[in-house]
This record gives structure tokens, C-alpha cells and sequence, in this order.
């Protein structure tokens, strides 16, 4: 008797743990970054020693000669939302798929390609996330303001027992090599900012706004696609492989004839890289009738060192979400990043090389 009535109770706690709803939804929201505690990632040397502690919200790019401060404070308050396509209400298990702004309610959370975007005229797929600026206080003039948005709609794997997901959301970093916006103001603003309600900045300079993020991230924020960068700073869209994971990712380099410690290869010759990229894993991947018959980053490592590993380590919900609270939850990416063939932006960023960023914030169920 004790067996059966065991057995009959879990059975009820397993069937309440339920996202099978008419039309359910998943939501990623961004929280407050946590930079200095160096809690969501580590990079290694060769014999496995620490070599730098990747802070959670923070972005990191670029090999061993990356000449901007890092890491990149990541806005707060960013928000994705996905639909939940399919799922198990004996397992748990979701299958994510994109949203529209029909979906989601704005262009500005949703995950598909090919959304047209007022904000940005001619540059199409959902705003991933706010403004992102890229101050660099050692040369402000390289300073830069990056707009991501979904350039392949977003598909991924989930559970609603725990919360963890798994998603591909390939993403358009369009960057804007601003400097300076706003000279009279302390520190750097490589976007524009929404102070008082007002956009300080760009070409809606003076006109209403709401922010998009926290004024409490630092002088550069906060933005707001309220207020967008000047279009005339526009130098190019990078295309990047981006998949965020509740779980562990990891990224270790690769000794190549040309360059030890390669972690994001790119068919180059000995000054330049192949336009348009063209990423590789070895030499045999690259055409020497091409003139670019060499694999390699720019330089050699990771984040300002010669690192052998890169690992960001992310964390579930870590409970039932379909009593659609939020949840505190780590999705993390560690991917790589091509050349944008500005010279100014590739130095400063050491670029192509590696990119890694943690991302704390909330999931929630929407039923």
C-alpha cells in the first residue's frame, strides 16, 4: 500500500510540472551584471592554470592583442521571447522555435530573421537586446556602438522541469565607430543615451525616449533603440555563429602552422583576411589560387592572453517554470567573430578572434 500511494504521488508532482499550454512561450530576460566577481567563466594556459576569471554580463573579445578595456558591460533588461513549438508533458522536454513581433509584441523581443525594423531602416531581423556600447577608454575615438539583431531565426531545445535551454540564434552585429558621442558629458558614450526621457545624441537628438536599460551600468548607458546611433558611423555588420546554452560551453585553440593558439581561424595571407571571410580550421580549408592560403585570428589567444581554453559556465532555472514566475537563470555563449575590415574597429578589437559572454538574468514560462 505505502508503494502504490508513493508511486501515485509522483506521478501527480510530475504531471504539475506542465508547459503544454495552447500557445505557450519562453522568456530570457537580462539581469544586472555582475562585473569584478569573475563567476561565470575562466581562461586557461596550456597546462590547465587560470589565466583570467570571465565575469557574469560581461563581453569579451578579441586574441592577445586586444586594445579595448575589457569586458563590455552587457545590458540589463534585454528581452527574448520564444515560442515553444512542441513539448512533452511526461518528459518535460520543449522544442523553442522563432517568434514574430505578431508574437512576441515588438520587433524588440521577438527571434526571427527578416523583421523589418523602423529603428534601422534596411537592416531586417529582431533587435536582439539594447544598444550596446563599446567605450574604450585608452583611445576613445575607437569607441563603438553595436545594434545586434537575429540574422537566422532562432530554434533550440529545452525542459520545463528545470528551465535549461539551448537555443541557436545566429545574430547581425551591426557596428557604428561613433568615439565620443557626447563630449560634454563625464566619461564615454559610444551611444547615444536616454537621460530624462530625452535622447542625448545621434539622430534623434532632443526627442522623447524610454530607456532601455539601467543609467546605474555606468556613463554609457542607458541607451535605447528610441534612440539610434548616427547611420553615417555605420562601417559594418559582422555575422555571428551565436548559440547561448544553460550549460557549459567551451572553446580550446589549435597550434597551426602560421600561429599557435588559434582559436577562431580565417582564410589571410600575411596582412589581411579574405573578404568576405571565409572561416577555416587548417590551412587545407583555404585556397592559395585565392590568395589567402593561410588559416589564423589576428593574433594568437584570448582576451589580452595567450590562453588555451575558454569556458563560460551557465545554470538553469534548477526548478519546475510552469507556474510562469521568473527565475534566475545563466545562459552563456562562447563563439567567434570575423573581421569587420575597418581597420580602425579590427585593431582595437583584435578582430578576428574569439567572443565569449555570460548573460545573468530571468527565465519565465508564458502560458
Amino acid at each position: 500500500m505505502s508503494i502504490a500511494l508513493s508511486l501515485t504521488a509522483g506521478t501527480s508532482l510530475a504531471q504539475t510540472c506542465n508547459c503544454c499550454t495552447a500557445s505557450p512561450q519562453l522568456s530570457f530576460t537580462t539581469g544586472t551584471p555582475q562585473i569584478g566577481g569573475g563567476g561565470c567563466g575562466t581562461t586557461k594556459d596550456s597546462g590547465g592554470a587560470i589565466l583570467r576569471r570571465l565575469d557574469c554580463g560581461g563581453l569579451y573579445f578579441g586574441g592577445a592583442g586586444v586594445g579595448v578595456p575589457l569586458p563590455a558591460v552587457v545590458p540589463d533588461q534585454g528581452r527574448s521571447i520564444l515560442n515553444i513549438t512542441a513539448c512533452s508533458a511526461t518528459t518535460g522536454a520543449l522544442t523553442l522555435g522563432a517568434t514574430t513581433p505578431a508574437d512576441s509584441g515588438s520587433n524588440r523581443n521577438c527571434s526571427a530573421a527578416g523583421v523589418s525594423n523602423p529603428e534601422y531602416p534596411g537592416k531586417n531581423g529582431c533587435l536582439f537586446g539594447p544598444p550596446l556600447p563599446i567605450p574604450n577608454a585608452s583611445t576613445p575615438a575607437t569607441s563603438s556602438c553595436v545594434v545586434n539583431r537575429v540574422a537566422q531565426n532562432a530554434t533550440g531545445s529545452g525542459n520545463c522541469t528545470n528551465g535549461s535551454a539551448n537555443v541557436n540564434i545566429p545574430l547581425f552585429s551591426d557596428i557604428y565607430l561613433t568615439g565620443d558621442l557626447l563630449s560634454n558629458v563625464p566619461g564615454i558614450q559610444p551611444c547615444p543615451v536616454c537621460l530624462n526621457g530625452t535622447c542625448n545624441g545621434g539622430p534623434r537628438n532632443g526627442l522623447p525616449c524610454t530607456p532601455a536599460d539601467s543609467a546605474s551600468l555606468g556613463a554609457a548607458y542607458p541607451t535605447s533603440h528610441d534612440c539610434p546611433p548616427p547611420p553615417s558611423l555605420f562601417i559594418g555588420s559582422l555575422g555571428i555563429p551565436f548559440s547561448l546554452s544553460t550549460g557549459t560551453q567551451t572553446k580550446t585553440s589549435v597550434d597551426l602552422p602560421a600561429q599557435q593558439f588559434v582559436f577562431c581561424g580565417f582564410c589571410a595571407n600575411s596582412v589581411a583576411f579574405q573578404n568576405p571571410p571565409v572561416p577555416c580550421t587548417s590551412d587545407t580549408n583555404c585556397s592559395a589560387a585565392s590568395g589567402f592560403p593561410t588559416c589564423r585570428q589576428r593574433t594568437a589567444g584570448a582576451f589580452g592572453q595567450t590562453a588555451r581554453t575558454i569556458t563560460e559556465t551557465g545554470a538553469p532555472a534548477g526548478v519546475c517554470i510552469a507556474d510562469g514566475a521568473a527565475h534566475n537563470a545563466t545562459e552563456v555563449s562562447v563563439f567567434c567573430i570575423p573581421p569587420s575590415f575597418n581597420a580602425t574597429a579590427d585593431a582595437a578589437g583584435d578582430l578576428p578572434g574569439p567572443g565569449a559572454v555570460a548573460l545573468p538574468g530571468q527565465t519565465t514560462f508564458l502560458p
